[in-house]
């Protein structure tokens, strides 16, 4: 039979002899000590099961201070107050704190039965925060893989709020969304759909999300440590043509290698003709030898552009990181930008505080991102405002949110599910845009993405866009766990 250890933290002789009494005989070892730092190492040192703590020790008017004592290093065991006899007030006060029981002083009656039975309940508590440990790193674990999909997913309440949201689920809806109800934020709805209205266990679904594609979903019910009872969803993208992505990234492969040569020969070519190495030209001949080198020159920056594209899209490229202040980042672009801007006479504007966090990046590939996007919204945006602003937002250990909004012609809703797939360019009559190849927001998304970010749309057709993209701020450990200058992309 296992022997309990019993401790009395307190001055009182009188206790501690009926403590003795009262033990002596069974299974149980007991020690009295001091309430002071030495009397406590004592206890911890004896490997005690409960303790018996004197409310003398507290002053007259002060609660019994259950969280202290439990700091001092009795974090899991039960803890009984001894009051004097009438203090009814001081016991039920030290229940309401977190004492497992009490018993009064000077004691007249038998204190073991009560000792067991704080003993038992002892046991109960370290029971339940073991099965609660569990249960936390059960959802811990889930809550991992689900990071780790690139599809959407979710945890909503009974009262569908939002609890939990993976990245693949805010690139579409957006960052900062937790504890809004699911029925609105992912659905446009008033009220609950009847899935969830009606359903108490798992269910199966397809919905047309904000990006404009099929989702298939399948949610089932899951507790959480608390033994509460949440609905955790998962999709899965149904929409034609995904296959279609991966013969595109084959196909760019391929085809933008096969170039290079044919290319590098017509350039060789064209400057020998150009440079009279063939025999004399004409002016109208070294005109057409211009136009051919122009061209040449703009197929080869887009070979080149599929190529890195491509490495992006599939992982294959590596990031130099670096502890970078945002404000820097975009410092390298601002200038580019500001020229476009004025370029078709509108006001271009950048707000980035001062005391923005730092972010560990690769700083050309995030201010790569910020002129794709700032680009893009000048394309865009005939009259009215462009304007790059940056905050903080103390969620996941912090995140940089930087937002790109424009007063340009939007978005239309069916072509927001559409504008991160690769080679998709939104057509509109309402602009005239320059030839682009579609890369620069796909591309876009795969960096956030290596650097642990999102990077999601909201916008309306007529009314502008705003582009956010999110990003962990700086942690130490994030360069310790890296090879120093250099990460590995993640591929999309």
């Amino acid at each position: 039979m296992r022997s309990y250890k019993v401790c009395y933290l307190g001055h009182d002789r009188e206790v501690v002899l009926a403590l003795e009494r009262a033990l002596s005989g069974t299974n149980m070892k007991f020690m009295s000590a001091f309430p002071d730092g030495e009397g406590v190492n004592q206890a911890l040192e004896f490997g005690v099961d409960i303790i018996l703590w004197d409310k003398d020790n507290t002053p007259l008017d002060e609660p019994v201070p259950i969280e202290r004592i439990r700091k001092m290093g009795f974090a899991s065991q039960p803890i009984m107050v001894v009051v004097s006899e009438g203090d009814s007030e001081s016991a039920i006060k030290s229940l309401a704190a977190g004492a497992s029981d009490f018993i009064y002083k000077p004691i007249k009656a038998n204190p073991l039965p009560r000792i067991i039975a704080g003993l038992n309940v002892g046991q109960h508590q370290k029971r339940v925060g073991y099965y609660v440990r569990m249960l936390e790193e059960a959802n811990e674990g889930i809550k991992t893989i689900l990071a780790s999909l690139k599809d959407p997913a979710y945890i909503v309440s009974p009262e569908y709020q939002i609890l939990y949201m993976n990245p693949a689920a805010e690139e579409i809806f957006g960052e900062g969304l937790r504890g809004g109800a699911c029925y609105q934020v992912f659905y446009d709805r008033i009220e609950p759909c009847d899935v969830c209205r009606k359903g108490s266990g798992s269910a199966r679904w397809r919905s047309v999300l904000k990006n404009g594609k099929t989702y298939r979903f399948i949610s089932v019910m899951v507790k959480n440590p608390r033994g509460e009872i949440q609905k955790l969803a998962v999709g899965v993208d149904v929409t034609p043509g995904e296959e279609v992505k991966k013969i595109h990234q084959t196909f760019i492969s391929n085809v933008s290698h096969d170039l290079r040569t044919p290319l590098a020969a017509i350039d060789q070519y064209v400057s020998i003709l150009r440079d009279g190495l063939g025999g004399e030209l004409s002016e109208e001949q070294v005109k057409y030898l211009d136009i051919i080198r122009k061209n040449s020159f703009r197929l080869r920056n887009l070979i080149e552009n599929l190529i890195d594209a491509n490495n992006i899209l599939s992982g294959k490229f590596k990031m130099k990181m670096e502890v970078m202040n945002l404000k820097d980042i975009v410092k390298i672009v601002e200038s580019q930008l500001e020229e476009q801007a004025r370029g078709k006479g509108i006001t271009f504007g950048v707000q980035v505080p001062d005391d923005l966090p730092p972010i560990y990046a690769d700083a050309s590939r995030i201010a790569q991102v910020i002129a794709n996007l700032a680009g893009n919204s000048i394309k865009f945006t005939e009259q009215g405002v462009v304007q790059i602003r940056a905050g903080f937002m103390p969620r996941d250990e912090g995140r940089i949110i930087v937002s790109v909004e424009d007063s340009g012609i939007g978005i239309p809703r069916e072509d927001l599910g559409k504008i991160f797939d690769l080679f998709y360019r939104v057509e509109s009559d309402k602009v005239y845009v320059e030839e682009g190849a579609g890369l620069g927001l796909s591309i876009s998304r795969e960096i956030v993405r290596a650097h642990g970010g999102t990077l999601w749309v909201e916008s309306m057709e007529g009314m502008g866009s705003a582009f956010h993209f999110a990003l962990p701020v700086y942690k130490s450990k994030q360069v310790a766990s890296q090879t120093p200058g250099e990460r590995q992309g993640t591929g999309g």
